[in-house]
């Protein structure tokens, strides 16, 4: 899937489909972090990332358009991306020749792994279902103006070599010194001119680790979307629809699980009397998709697409707020619940930045540590993992912040001599998920 595909525009214009990789880039001056990165990979030619997007796509072209002359090449994925810049949008695009290109953007970005060329649909849809199943989004025809879109965000830059780069008055300084530095035969004074330079350099590369560490959290939150006290009443509310008994069927568990783009449900059923595989579909809720459990089990799976918003780190609970509010809400509950486990916090697995340095030995990606002082604004989360059984009607007085997220939400229905409690019922309920504090 490394192959690329040019299409011309006209006689001096031409679009790139594929064989482009793409990478985030942090820090500062994501220009020229562009073409080092690319000049690192090989590369020939390379789309810089910049304001309107933090990746950066390098392509190695074959020799022939590499030395083209007068030609001017522009990465449709960039295009793509230009043109979508919220949510995550996903599309095909099919050549003559049965390969599919498959392009994803999220937020204005090309996501890492797409702009390739597959070789068949099939190949193309399975790629299309790890995007979603990973990023959710939703997937559009190709179709739009692309001529809009051809300008210095999208052009494919050749990668220039270290000379070329070089401004002509730093050329002509270099010749000069060089020339200096033969006639003067003063080897000391060389060293001590290499020693003030290198010193000038790091003093150059100061890194904001707090402006790093900033942006590294707010990437973190961006992804991390709560369903908190309302998500829990809604799916409640959306496994209390689930019928008892479907075509002479009957219940025996259900329950819900976290995906992207909301929850992904399904009801087993057990065969009753004069049951049949026809008798379930004919009578089962609208929007079910029925499959089998051998003669005597059925399943009936759906899905709820759900609106979620993303986390806010700046309001999530301070550890001891949490351990005296909410533990104390929770403790007034447990009298009607069976267990509750509640781990204790631990910091949320986010990984440290990392930005380009010269060391003088070239560029080279190091990590941010996360700072010893000046952390206001920056508290790291922590996670708390909860699984809470009891009666399905307790759940709907269950105490959650909004910083929780529900992984799983189910209940399992009791035999005909189960006898009511206030810790039992005839269905018993099970709740999964991760509440996150400070």
């Amino acid at each position: 899937m490394t192959d690329a595909i040019f299409s011309d525009i006209n006689n001096e214009q031409s679009l790139v489909f594929g064989g482009i990789a793409w990478k985030p880039l942090i820090g500062s001056n994501l220009s020229a972090q562009s073409e080092k990165l690319a000049a690192a990979n090989k590369a020939t030619h390379f789309v810089a990332a910049g304001e309107h997007s933090a990746a950066v796509g390098t392509i190695k072209f074959p020799a022939e358009k590499a030395k083209a002359k007068g030609r001017t090449y522009y990465s449709a994925a960039a295009v793509f991306a230009l043109a979508h810049q919220s949510g995550v949008i996903i599309s095909t695009l099919r050549f003559a020749d049965d390969r599919v290109w498959v392009i994803a953007v999220h937020n204005g970005v090309v996501v890492r792994d797409t702009d390739v060329l597959v070789s068949d649909e099939e190949e193309a849809q399975k790629l299309v279902l790890e995007i979603q199943e990973r990023l959710g989004g939703v997937e559009i025809e190709p179709g739009f103006e692309a001529t809009q879109y051809l300008n210095a965000r999208t052009q494919l830059q050749p990668v220039r070599s270290a000379f070329q780069k070089i401004p002509t008055p730093v050329k002509v300084l270099v010749v000069f010194v060089v020339l200096l530095i033969t006639v003067d035969t003063s080897l000391t004074q060389y060293k001590k001119y290499k020693i003030r330079k290198a010193r000038e350099l790091e003093a150059s590369q100061y890194i904001d680790a707090h402006a790093e560490w900033t942006n590294a959290l707010n990437k973190w939150a961006s992804m991390v979307k709560p369903d908190g006290r309302l998500g829990l009443l809604n799916l409640y509310a959306e496994l209390g629809e689930t019928p008892m008994k479907v075509g002479g069927w009957n219940l025996g568990k259900a329950g819900c699980s976290s995906i992207p783009t909301g929850w992904t449900c399904n009801a087993h059923y057990q065969a009753g009397v004069n049951a049949s595989n026809l008798s379930f579909v004919n009578n089962m809720p609208k929007g079910c998709t029925a499959t089998w459990d051998g003669l005597t089990g059925a399943i009936c799976s759906w899905t709820v697409n759900v609106d979620r918003k993303s986390i806010d780190r700046t309001r999530l609970q301070k550890i001891p707020d949490f351990s005296l509010q909410y533990i104390s809400a929770l403790q007034r509950v447990l009298p009607g619940l069976k267990t509750v486990e509640l781990a204790p916090p631990v910091i949320a697995p986010i990984a440290e930045p990392e930005v380009y340095v010269n060391r003088g030995q070239g560029e080279e990606l190091v990590p941010v540590p996360y700072p010893t002082d000046n952390t206001v604004g920056i508290e790291r989360p922590s996670v708390q993992t909860v699984v809470i059984e009891g009666p399905l009607r307790t759940m709907s007085v269950l105490p959650l912040i909004n910083e929780t997220v529900i992984q799983q939400l189910s209940f399992q229905v009791g035999g005909v001599g189960s006898v009511p409690t206030l810790r039992d019922s005839i269905f018993t309920a099970k709740l999964v998920g991760e509440i996150y504090v400070r």
